[in-house]
């Protein structure tokens, strides 16, 4: 089994989400990625990192650093907001392709009514997409899918996300039975499947035919739990340190790796801490402890 392992620069508090928190200049993010141990990136929100190809492949390679992906969230609701989603994945894809990269990362965009509910599976179920919603939401994801493999030759992988309507394990089972394998693949987020209630090991295991790509996070979930029954939705408890340092938190990471072993996963492992960061936190510190539990604790 061959893995690379990456970070993103989430783990710097840099997050597509507006008013998320300060954004650390990109050189610090970089250089700490490095620094920490970690093989490669991801793009972050669009201008995040420079977009000129050029530019950006010269920064990567000062610090012998691959790009690995980039997440795009997408209103993949609403047929009027196609257009806008097609243009947002080319100009990524282009980017991407340019810069060697072999995935992009399709998300659902969420709205107003799943942050409020995100993290309640039993209200996630109750306010999903309906039975008339599903057929039209698969068909531009699949049409999107298929200008990412064909046109740019990236692999597409959908990537379930707290806050939005594929966020539960019965919504991810649903998306992947109703898309072509050969044009969508699975992008695990541990943390994610786990904010939203599901169990990370259970849905690999279910899901390891469509694995494609890794995000693999830490969480607090007596945290998480305590935050929810305050009411808070999606930003809000997100924000208040609930991904935590790998092996600081609930998951069974072990367990996690020995799944992507027995299904012959080879590709990108890309640790990720969403949080809020300020200038003085210790965020090259929090990216070198979670690359030593991965060598440490599950020898990767």
């Amino acid at each position: 089994m061959t893995m690379r392992i990456g970070n993103a620069p989430i783990s710097w508090g840099v997050c597509e989400i507006p008013g998320w928190g300060p954004r650390l200049p990109y050189e610090r993010v970089l250089d700490e990625i490095r620094a920490a141990g970690y093989e490669g990136t991801e793009l972050g929100p669009w201008e995040f990192l420079p977009t000129d190809p050029d530019a950006l492949s010269a920064a990567l390679a000062e610090r012998g650093l691959a790009m690995a992906a980039a997440f795009v969230g997408l209103e993949l609701r609403a047929p009027e907001a196609y257009q806008e989603c097609e243009r947002r994945v080319r100009e990524t894809a282009r980017l991407l392709r340019r810069l060697g990269a072999r995935h992009i990362l399709l998300a659902d965009a969420g709205d107003a009514r799943r942050y409020e509910v995100a993290g309640r599976p039993d209200l996630t179920r109750a306010h999903g997409l309906t039975p008339q919603e599903w057929p039209g939401y698969v068909q531009r994801l699949e049409r999107l899918a298929q200008i990412c493999l064909s046109e740019y030759g990236l692999l597409p992988c959908f990537h379930p996300h707290g806050g939005t309507y594929i966020e539960n394990a019965d919504e991810i089972r649903q998306l992947l039975a109703r898309t072509d394998p050969e044009l969508v693949r699975l992008c695990l987020d541990t943390g994610h499947v786990a904010f939203g209630g599901g169990d990370p090991v259970a849905v690999g295991r279910e899901h390891a035919s469509r694995l494609g790509y890794l995000h693999l996070k830490d969480i607090d979930l007596s945290r998480l739990r305590a935050l929810l029954r305050e009411g808070r939705d999606y930003v809000s408890a997100a924000k208040q340190d609930v991904f935590v340092e790998l092996g600081r938190g609930a998951l069974d990471l072990a367990s996690l790796l020995g799944v992507l072993a027995a299904s012959g996963y080879e590709g990108w492992i890309v640790v990720e801490q969403d949080r809020v960061a300020q200038e003085d936190t210790d965020t090259l510190g929090s990216a070198r402890r979670s690359r030593e539990y991965l060598r440490q604790a599950l020898g990767v």
